[in-house]
């Protein structure tokens, strides 16, 4: 019976992790575009690029693999 309880408890964890690890925190959802994520590579120069959430990328094709556009 104990058992049961703690398999309970651990797959109730498990299960709110789940649904809420997937969100990240401070992303402004409303600048997120899903069309523009990507695994293609990017080049490796750091200009810097500010994206529509107000973090700062490496470059654009950084930001968009993060779903994120121009500000």
């Amino acid at each position: 019976m104990f058992l049961d309880k703690v398999t309970l408890i651990v797959f109730s964890l498990f299960c709110l992790l789940m649904f809420t690890g997937c969100n990240k925190t401070g992303v402004n959802h409303s600048c997120y575009d899903e069309s523009l994520v990507h695994n293609d590579a990017c080049t490796t120069g750091c200009p810097g690029f500010e994206g529509c959430d107000g973090n700062t990328y490496c470059n654009q094709c950084e930001a968009a693999r993060e779903g994120i556009g121009p500000k």
